[in-house]
């Protein structure tokens, strides 16, 4: 059980980690062998490789640590007062994101594939006519920041008493117990990636991404539930090294499925049974070697970078897109080009926070808690 408010670094750690990762995947959208917002006139193929080193858990692992993130604004906090805290810390982003980020991003995609000719201010107009919302409302990479505030309601309706969240411990206490901490969650990503991803693939859409929100949500849940639990992040420490042996075990065959296996049933479903156990044998051992190495990690760039990643998620897919269509023309050769969208992505996301945190009001639009209130210093006495 939590009994402290105050901050684990190694989560801290994982969180900036798992972002920053996330960041790259993005710059490496440009070349990889699939459609995306702007892609460059290079082509990657072997990038589809590299992107399956960190499909089946990087985002799996975002989900989680942001459920123990919210355990932890349980903490002395009443239900009601978690749900307007992450309200307040999620809703103007997500608002000001869809109205000012986002838009550059569909605009500059559809001038470069053809769909658009004209200026952004006409494009914005018709995005957000009632014909274009009749189409859904743009998110893009916000989506993410959608369901976690969505997850965070689910959960906290479900778990936020003290009652239910007892029970839930003791399941998952009886659930995990030996070999069950390996292969009980194993089996239900298995299960999910068997039966709901050949029906509803992984859309991003809220209303009908129903694979998605039974592997995510179950993710996001068991972080709000396990990370008040010393022995099962004990657990994960002694099993990091072997865990690690059979993630890596799982991505060598999944790269080779994707090779040499046939399009047959039975190749499908071993690719997807050993997504599953890529999926939480990474986790485990990611969750084990922080635990292990950076519980205790603090210092000023913990502080610094955990206070920047709000800003940089929201900043860095509209700078790289934007960076990705103005160097598409000039045709630097790859590795010019990619190093520089990396510098602008990361450079100018950090920038970014440097100039809003600074700015009282932006500060709540950019997911930054406002600035506390400046105490003034009583006068001295005269002596």
């Amino acid at each position: 059980m939590i009994t402290s408010t105050a901050r684990r670094a190694d989560i801290d750690w994982l969180r900036i980690g798992a972002f920053g990762v996330l960041i790259l995947y993005h710059v490496g959208l440009v070349y990889a062998p699939w459609d995306w917002h702007v892609n460059s006139l290079h082509r990657v193929d072997a990038l589809q490789y590299v992107a399956l080193a960190s499909n089946p858990w990087r985002l799996s692992l975002l989900f989680l640590i942001s459920g123990a993130a919210l355990r932890f604004m349980t903490v002395r906090r009443r239900t009601p007062e978690v749900v307007g805290a992450r309200m307040a810390r999620l809703v103007p982003p997500l608002l000001f994101g869809i109205l000012v980020l986002v838009p550059p991003q569909a605009w500059l995609e559809a001038l470069d594939k053809g769909w658009w000719t004209g200026g952004f201010a006409l494009f914005w107009l018709k995005e957000f006519s009632f014909r274009g919302l009749a189409d859904g409302v743009p998110l893009n990479h916000l989506w993410f920041i959608l369901y976690i505030g969505v997850y965070s309601l689910v959960t906290l309706a479900l778990l936020g008493r003290d009652s239910r969240l007892a029970k839930a411990e003791s399941l998952l206490e009886k659930a995990f117990k030996g070999w069950g901490l390996v292969l009980v969650p194993m089996a239900y990503l298995a299960a999910c990636r068997l039966v709901l991803f050949p029906i509803f693939g992984q859309t991003n859409h809220l209303p009908n991404d129903w694979y998605n929100h039974a592997m995510s949500l179950g993710l996001f849940a068991l972080g709000f539930v396990l990370v008040g639990r010393d022995d099962i992040w004990r657990r994960f420490e002694a099993l990091r090294w072997p865990l690690l042996a059979t993630a890596l075990a799982a991505l060598v065959t999944l790269i080779f499925l994707d090779i040499v296996a046939r399009e047959s049933a039975g190749a499908i479903a071993a690719r997807r049974t050993v997504f599953a156990i890529d999926q939480w044998a990474s986790l485990i051992a990611i969750l084990g070697f922080a635990s292990r190495h950076l519980r205790d990690a603090e210092g000023p760039a913990r502080r610094y970078l955990t206070n920047a990643i709000f800003p940089c998620y929201l900043a860095h897919q509209t700078l790289l897109v934007i960076a990705a269509f103005i160097l598409k023309p000039l045709a630097l050769p790859i590795g010019l080009e990619a190093t520089l969208l990396v510098g602008v992505t990361l450079g100018g996301s950090l920038l970014v926070y440097e100039g809003v945190r600074r700015v009282g009001p932006l500060r709540p639009l950019w997911g930054l808690k406002p600035e506390a209130p400046k105490v003034a210093t009583p006068p001295r006495a005269a002596t």
